[in-house]
């Protein structure tokens, strides 16, 4: 299957089986032209709620309730979900860009999918189908931002993903604390999974980037004016995990002082 149709297909779909197609077989020799869609279709029950101040998730005091971790899993099964259909979106809207990028954002994509399969999985174990809960529109309010592969990767590999190599360990850690093994396993692999990512997109940052520039003030350069540097990392930094990732060291220590 061509990327593009395979792109087409995820933000098209309305049905949870279709947006988590993953043929084994992918090919590019078609991109074809730019193609944006202003949102992703849904699968019914699963579209976006109106979030609400109150809607904040369960403090990490209160975890030792199964709902309450719950509540976390299924929303970071619906940051998933989006992530996925971002990734779909930036395979439309750059079909010019080089082979290789498209060929790895395609892999991270597969991953993001099977992502939420894990996250849906643990879901019912716990008896909480996923859609049960509302399902925010969040990541895809950036997408109209993310015009340039540089864009892209600044904003979702490099501030999204990047924060999750915080977040991902934290929620981990907290849901072994109240006898969650299960849970913290899967944020352990999410978090494996994510250094990946960030890798790439730092290794994308570097080719895209203007020479004169160094990584981080081209990530500065290329993120939207309303996006503050802070997205880009949880209440506990993790240096550790950055510099998995080949984060520079630079960076490093320029983040963690924001």
């Amino acid at each position: 299957m061509e990327l593009r149709e395979w792109a087409q297909r995820i933000l098209s779909a309305d049905t949870l089986e279709e947006k988590l197609l993953s043929p084994e077989c992918l090919t590019d020799n078609v991109p074809g032209a730019l193609l944006l869609f202003k949102q992703p279709t849904r699968p019914t029950g699963m579209g976006f709620s109106s979030r609400k101040k109150e809607d904040k998730l369960p403090p990490l005091h209160e975890h030792k309730s199964q709902d309450n971790r719950a509540i976390c899993l299924h929303r970071f099964c619906g940051h998933e979900l989006l992530a996925v259909e971002i990734m779909a979106q930036a395979l439309l809207a750059f079909p010019d860009a080089p082979k290789t990028f498209r060929k790895g954002l395609a892999n991270t994509l597969k991953e993001e999918q099977e992502h939420v399969r894990l996250y849906c999985a643990r879901l019912k174990e716990m008896g909480v189908e996923f859609g049960s809960m509302p399902l925010y529109e969040h990541f895809w309010r950036q997408v109209h931002h993310l015009t340039t592969p540089i864009k892209y990767v600044s904003v979702m590999s490099l501030t999204f993903e990047m924060a999750n190599l915080d977040f991902a360990p934290s929620y981990g850690k907290n849901f072994e604390r109240f006898g969650d093994h299960e849970s913290a396993s899967l944020m352990a692999q999410i978090l494996r999974d994510e250094i990946g990512h960030v890798s790439f997109g730092m290794q994308w940052l570097k080719k895209f980037k203007s020479k004169e520039l160094s990584e981080w003030e081209a990530w500065r350069e290329a993120l939207p004016d309303h996006l503050i540097l802070k997205r880009a990392k949880g209440h506990q930094f993790q240096i550790n995990n950055r510099k998995k990732a080949r984060v520079p060291e630079e960076w490093i220590k320029k983040l963690n002082s924001v």
